[in-house]
């Protein structure tokens, strides 16, 4: 019974001291997993000082857009200010959930969804048809992966480690 005690209270510090550093693991340079369309690839690099840059990349097109980040428990949120960057092609926040060397998307709100449901059962609009939570969350984190119809989940993985001095 003691072993057990132990063993529980040794996890639940393991966990606290992992969750505790999730500025030192998210710092670094992140590429989403794929290119969208066979072409067009995000970059983001996270610096130590909370500047980040999200650089957008394919068929003649390259732009850099240049924000700050923070984290919040396991959430990467990014802001972008278009008043100070006018050139920014990435405006607003961008959020999303942290989970070891990826990021991946923030999920649809639930809150929204339901105000959506809500919305699609007026009179008015019932020849609207919603799928289910899980259904849209699936769809909304999709990419074309190719020409050829071809989709999948895209997310950032980390490609290069940064160190703080």
């Amino acid at each position: 019974m003691k072993g057990n005690i132990f063993l529980i209270i040794t996890l639940f510090f393991l966990f606290l001291t992992l969750n505790s550093c999730s500025k030192k693991i998210v710092i670094g340079k992140y590429r989403t997993n794929f290119n969208t369309y066979g072409m067009f690839s995000k970059t983001l690099t996270l610096e130590c000082n909370g500047d980040a840059t999200l650089s957008f990349q394919g068929d003649m097109q390259n732009n850099n857009s240049f924000g700050n980040w923070k984290t919040e428990k396991d959430t990467l949120i990014i802001f972008f200010d278009s008043v100070k960057n006018e050139k920014n092609k990435f405006k607003g926040e961008l959020k999303f959930v942290i989970k070891r060397n990826k990021l991946e998307n923030m999920p649809f709100p639930k809150s929204k969804y339901n105000k959506l449901v809500e919305f699609a059962k007026k009179p008015e609009n019932d020849t609207l048809k919603i799928p289910s939570y899980r259904q849209l969350n699936k769809m909304t984190n999709q990419n074309m992966r190719n020409f050829q119809g071809k989709s999948g989940k895209q997310y950032f993985k980390k490609v290069e480690e940064i160190e703080c001095k």
